[in-house]
């Protein structure tokens, strides 16, 4: 009979119905937190975007006159060099590298200010 089938088809319409409710209450859900986790992501993305405005300058500032800071850091570098060259001509700092190498010596001291060091029995 057509109005059994009428039944049938308007409960499986029904059951359709009440499905696709369900997933539209599913899917609204998932919306909203995608919402809200897009609401999340772009205040951090904001906060990153202020950080990085806030350190700019210094950033520039080192991008720019990193070939300055290059030749000023050469030329401290050299300036340290020389001055540990004049440091090691001094007589107190010879005396002191003497005085080091002799305690470097241990028992062995008394023998080798002695005998030499090149005799053997410092060289034993």
């Amino acid at each position: 009979d057509s109005m059994t089938k009428l039944k049938e088809e308007e409960k499986e319409l029904q059951e359709s119905l009440a499905k696709l409710k369900k997933t539209l209450a599913e899917k609204q859900a998932e919306l909203l937190e995608s919402q809200k986790s897009l609401k999340e992501t772009i205040a951090v993305k904001e906060a990153a975007e202020a950080y990085l405005l806030k350190i700019k300058p210094g950033c520039d500032f080192i991008t720019e006159n990193y070939d300055k800071r290059e030749e000023h850091r050469a030329a401290e570098s050299k300036a340290l060099e020389k001055a540990t060259e004049l440091l090691k001509g001094t007589p107190a700092y010879q005396a002191a590298e003497s005085q080091a190498e002799l305690e470097s010596l241990g028992s062995c001291r008394d023998i080798c200010e002695k005998a030499g060091r090149s005799h053997a029995k410092c060289k034993a």
